[in-house]
């Protein structure tokens, strides 16, 4: 005769959260065994290549390491940044260097932005570098030039997930409904 064996309930809940850290230890890694930083999910898609929620991690903490550097030089308050700002922000650094070069504007280098902010960032990302080149180059822009710039940021076929859209005009219309629109809760 056979007997069946169940595993009582405080096992099957030990068991369930030993496989669930198994599981998720494999997450945060790269194939060498070296940190990762965030998640390589999408945040956006900017004409084809992605941006990751680890980019978006990592150039948030950048981007308010100098920020935060630069009010305190001045005295002032540091702006605040959000993630959902710099998914924007690296959606359109690309394109803005890419338009600097179409239209022959000069444009610092990467090399010259790492040694600007070495102090402060001592190893910035390339999209950390790329934003702050970006930045450079759009506040010396006259308005014609700037008009030029905005046209060819329309051009972009841009995605961008859902739970950094809200700041780009991009949210699905489950995020934007109004009240009157929202199903009411029914207590059970």
């Amino acid at each position: 005769m056979l007997r069946r064996h169940t595993i009582r309930r405080p096992a099957r809940g030990a068991a369930l959260a030993a496989a669930t850290a198994l599981a998720l230890s494999a997450c945060g890694g790269s194939d060498d065994g070296t940190a990762v930083e965030g998640s390589s999910a999408a945040a956006a898609t900017v004409d084809g290549q992605e941006i990751s929620v680890g980019d978006v991690q990592r150039t948030t903490r950048e981007l308010r390491t100098f920020l935060e550097a630069q009010a305190a030089n001045s005295g002032q308050q540091p702006q605040q940044l959000d993630a959902s700002s710099v998914v924007t922000l690296l959606v359109q650094a690309p394109a803005v260097l890419d338009f600097a070069e179409e239209e022959g504007l000069s444009v610092p280098s990467a090399g010259s932005i790492r040694k600007s902010v070495e102090q402060v960032l001592p190893s910035p990302s390339d999209e950390t570098v790329d934003f702050l080149r970006a930045n450079a180059l759009s506040s010396q822009l006259d308005q014609d030039t700037r008009d030029k710039l905005i046209t060819h940021l329309d051009e972009q076929q841009v995605t961008i997930s859902p739970r950094y859209a809200a700041s780009s005009d991009q949210a699905p219309d489950w995020l934007e409904q109004s009240v009157e629109e929202q199903m009411p809760m029914e207590a059970p």
